[in-house]
């Protein structure tokens, strides 16, 4: 008996065995890390692109409400606005020049080695007529509608018999001009249409020598522009 007891443990605590946590268990949380980065960072980039295009409509709205606000003033600007009154009286007259007194602008494109007149049109009541007779010195005529742009440009190596003659006309009014030609003729006059009822002939004259300026300016104020027949 004596022998039993002492193989019986004397107060010393028995350690259960502590099962270690299956491999197989703890691999999808390792998995499930990056695939949760991977979809912070995509909702992360869709946010900031949503903000950059919003924001990029926003500025585009704001630019095109100033831009609509503004163009009653820009259209009181333009050239065809502020040489208006130029040719009134049937002849192209000469550009204003900086600090002139009539008080209109000078034209920005200003060339100190020609001389330049406008005539200005308005097709509301009917096509103008332009003629300019050739001279001396090299001649050039451009038509430019009102708010900017070159319609038509021609130079006196056009001109038949020393004269450039055309006519400046709306699509309409074109149309109407084919309709009143006679059947199975074709005119031979020179029409320019042009995509608005407001605009210049601007004609300028090359000046080669100090002293040809008085004749430029004599052939550049010569061009015709008056209501076609």
């Amino acid at each position: 008996m004596a022998d039993q007891d002492t193989d019986k443990p004397t107060g010393m605590p028995i350690e259960e065995p502590v099962a270690e946590p299956s491999r197989a268990a703890a691999a999808p949380r390792a998995e499930a890390s990056p695939r949760r980065g991977w979809r912070a960072r995509l909702r992360t980039g869709l946010a900031r692109f949503l903000m950059a295009t919003l924001a990029g409509l926003l500025l585009a709205g704001i630019v095109h409400i100033v831009t609509v606000l503004s163009i009653p003033a820009l259209s009181q600007r333009d050239a065809a606005h502020a040489y208006r009154d130029l040719g009134a009286e049937g002849r192209a007259e000469l550009a204003p020049v900086p600090g002139g007194t009539r008080g209109l602008p000078a034209p920005r494109e200003l060339d100190p080695n020609a001389v330049t007149a406008i005539c200005s049109y308005d097709l509301s009541a009917g096509p103008m007529r332009i003629v300019a007779r050739i001279g001396s010195l090299p001649l050039g005529l451009t038509v430019h509608r009102q708010g900017g742009g070159v319609i038509y440009a021609i130079t006196d190596r056009a001109a038949i018999r020393g004269v450039l003659d055309f006519l400046v006309m709306t699509e309409e009014q074109r149309d109407e001009r084919i309709a009143a030609d006679e059947e199975g003729e074709t005119s031979r006059e020179l029409r320019v249409v042009s995509d608005a009822e407001q605009g210049l002939v601007v004609a300028r004259v090359l000046v080669r020598l100090p002293s040809d300026r008085a004749d430029a300016e004599a052939l550049a104020t010569s061009v015709e522009c008056g209501m076609a027949n």
